[in-house]
């Protein structure tokens, strides 16, 4: 056999062909330079071990992410990966360590995310002053060191700030306008900001995100007021503001988040976004247009009756509503809303309800979603029902079934939080017999209210599962004509688990 030739048809002899071997060097600078930008920093800075073209290539990395990851300590264990405490001092000079070599140039994101306060103001001073040298045109300063669902737990039960130490407040060059002209995402966190006297806008900035930020509602009313380009606006766990006012048309804002600002008064819109998300007490939201408006989803933290702001709210002003997820406190019976207002495009619906005060509340009379929202495709109901111990019995009466309303859309419901009250499997049966084109009904005994808001209480409520799944499967499924029901059962701290049976 031949092993560096080959016989030709004719009998001749001919040399293979050595294939060239391919060396991740002798690409070219622009290949090299997009394969680095795929990787984190902190690898792209490994390479520089290669070869000097390596080293400056990674010197123009477009993607600058500075974090405990990135910016992480080398121990590693095969069985834990990499361990070690990141402390301050460490990152600032890690994150000086890769400013200094790198080129400065065609920066597209520039992100720092660690928890530093004013203290360490001469060096995130620094940091920010290449953002704007680089002309990032997306940058992230979270100096918070904690993630954000930590915020809604800390408002949301009216504590204090968790760290004493005072944030770090922004320089105002950054708002210069030939400094910011180059920004398109802005994000800041855990920090303060004071705008200069002659603030003129961000003339590129399209998303806009101000988390744990001190700030005034002069201030936040001076930038929505001056970037009139801006898509994405997102004001969270603002201490300071009192009001939030787009006295100016942002006509190009499509996404607008408000999430628990404690002192938060009103909000006034001179636009009309397509989503609106808003977590807090319930206040005044008064609005120039909503013909855009789609998709909407609103956290009380509050009492307020679900039906009547359903029905006479914010959400009965928006005519193309589409999607509506709406969370309430309820404490006193409903007074149904009269009169012949109907959603005409709502299609999905989740209402969120934790009902204390037993006997007041009576989960049948929403049943009136049914007529309220005639096109409506898909429903969720999770439940939360606060101080209620005794599922049905037939000492309780006969159910209620009245007349069915007939809904020709609605196609999908789960029911959860159904620990097999009375009032609650009337309203199963009222929605199962109503919806004559429903394909799936589910119900669950298990707690599914958003932001962990019963988290605390859920080892509480777990006896109710067995109540809830043997009620669901004893009423709601005899009344299943169509077998589309489908009762979930939830193993509760009274059962033994599979591991303890078998052992």
């Amino acid at each position: 056999m031949m092993r560096n030739s080959e016989q030709c048809p004719h009998g001749a002899i001919a040399k293979r062909r050595k294939v060239p071997k391919i060396s991740l060097c002798n690409l070219p600078m622009d290949i090299l330079s997009m394969i680095l930008s795929l990787l984190p920093i902190n690898d792209a800075v490994r390479t520089s071990v290669l070869s000097k073209k390596l080293k400056r290539v990674w010197c123009s990395h477009n993607n600058l992410t500075f974090d405990k990851g990135t910016m992480r300590k080398t121990y590693f264990r095969p069985s834990t990966g990499y361990y070690g405490v990141l402390r301050a001092k460490e990152f600032i000079t890690k994150v000086d360590a890769v400013l200094h070599q790198h080129s400065g140039m065609g920066v597209e994101h520039m992100e720092i995310k660690f928890g530093l306060h004013s203290k360490r103001a001469d060096h995130i001073d620094k940091w920010v002053n290449f953002a704007i040298a680089s002309r990032t045109k997306e940058f992230v300063i979270d100096l918070s060191g904690r993630p954000k669902s930590t915020y809604f737990g800390e408002l949301s039960c009216g504590n204090k700030r968790i760290s004493s130490e005072e944030p770090y407040n922004l320089p105002s060059q950054l708002f210069s306008p030939s400094n910011g002209s180059y920004l398109q995402c802005l994000e800041l966190r855990t920090l303060c900001v004071q705008l200069p006297s002659d603030f003129k806008g961000f003339l590129n900035l399209k998303s806009l995100s101000l988390v744990d930020v001190r700030i005034t509602d002069e201030d936040v009313h001076s930038v929505l007021s001056k970037c009139n380009l801006l898509e994405f606006f997102e004001i969270a766990y603002c201490r300071m503001v009192t009001r939030i006012r787009m006295l100016h048309s942002l006509d190009r804002l499509k996404h607008l988040v408000v999430d628990i600002c404690p002192k938060l008064q009103e909000i006034e819109l001179n636009c009309s976004p397509t989503t609106l998300k808003y977590v807090g007490a319930f206040i005044p939201l008064i609005s120039v247009s909503t013909s855009r408006l789609t998709n909407i989803s609103i956290v009380f933290l509050t009492y307020q009756s679900s039906l009547s702001y359903i029905a006479t709210g914010f959400p009965s002003t928006s005519p193309r509503l589409e999607t509506l997820t709406l969370l309430c406190y309820e404490h006193e019976k409903t007074i149904v809303p009269e009169g012949p207002f109907k959603f005409t495009y709502l299609q999905n619906l989740r209402l969120e309800l934790v009902i204390s005060d037993y006997g007041k509340i009576d989960v049948l009379d929403y049943a009136y979603l049914l007529k309220i929202a005639p096109f409506m495709e898909t429903l969720e109901l999770p439940m939360w029902m606060v101080g209620r111990n005794r599922p049905y019995c037939k000492e309780d009466g006969e159910l209620r079934i009245g007349l069915p309303h007939k809904h020709t859309h609605l196609k999908s419901v789960r029911i959860s939080g159904f620990f097999g009250h009375k009032d609650q499997v009337e309203l199963s049966i009222h929605i199962l017999r109503s919806s004559i084109a429903l394909e799936k009904m589910e119900i669950t005994p298990k707690l599914e209210i958003s932001n962990n808001l019963a988290l605390h209480d859920c080892c509480y409520e777990k006896p109710h599962y067995v109540d809830g799944h043997r009620i669901a499967t004893e009423f709601v499924c005899k009344a299943d004509y169509r077998n589309v029901v489908n009762v979930v059962k939830v193993p509760s701290s009274l059962e033994p688990s599979a591991a303890a049976m078998e052992a």
